[in-house]
């Protein structure tokens, strides 16, 4: 029987502009069952990225309701919500948002530092565990700089996966690696998803939503 993971219900989401309201999100309803592979697609300035922050906990929404591992997500304080993405949400960015200064190990070790349920002596097996999943265990003493961009964002996938999230979230995983460490990322993703994983991807690569499970489009802030 197939489990509800997220559940948003008539979510809007607007901004005060220079020239009045400006509704980024409308009427957005939309659920994602555990261990779904989700692709989110859309023009840029559609929306899709404020939904990822919104799913994310990175932002909050303006109306509507938000419902994450069967919680009420907006009664929430900043608190709360803080744990909730720590222990429940891995982040993938496009830019792999490493710390430079910090070793592989170390930036794959750091959400565990906010999380109270993992004691510091258990980080670094952790962390190896997670490293070793994406492939780079050999790499845990390197710096992000020594490393290519497929291997950096091998990395954050590692660093999203160290808390065991119940979903991935990734906003445009692929769009700043050239098309052969693009099609080691996707499989790798795909690799995940099928251990369980839920994943869900903004992307502008039409051969990694394809391989997805369901694809959903935004446009203009609304679901078509």
């Amino acid at each position: 029987m197939s489990e509800t993971l997220i559940k948003l219900a008539e979510l809007d989401k607007s901004f005060d502009g220079p020239a009045g309201k400006v509704t980024v999100l409308k009427n957005i309803n939309l659920e994602i069952e555990r261990g779904e592979l989700l692709a989110v697609i859309g023009k840029s300035g559609s929306g899709k990225s404020t939904l990822l922050s919104i799913i994310g906990l990175l932002d909050n929404a303006t109306s509507g309701s938000y419902e994450l591992c069967d919680t009420d997500v907006c009664s929430l304080s900043h608190y709360q919500t803080s744990i909730l993405r720590n222990q429940n949400i891995g982040w993938v960015f496009q830019n792999f948002n490493l710390v430079p200064e910090l070793s592989v190990l170390k930036n794959v070790e750091l959400p565990l530092k906010y999380n109270k349920n993992v004691k510091k002596t258990d980080y670094k097996t952790i962390a190896l565990k997670q490293l070793e999943r994406v492939g780079l265990s050999d790499k845990q003493n390197n710096f992000p700089e020594q490393l290519s961009g497929g291997q950096q964002q091998r990395v954050a996938i590692a660093r999203a996966l160290v808390s065991n999230p119940d979903v991935l979230l990734c906003d445009e995983p692929t769009g700043n690696l050239d098309s052969e460490n693009a099609a080691q990322i996707v499989d790798l993703l795909l690799t995940l998803n099928a251990a369980g994983s839920t994943v869900l991807i903004v992307t502008h690569n039409e051969s990694l939503a394809q391989q997805c499970d369901r694809t959903i489009e935004i446009k203009d802030g609304m679901i078509v």
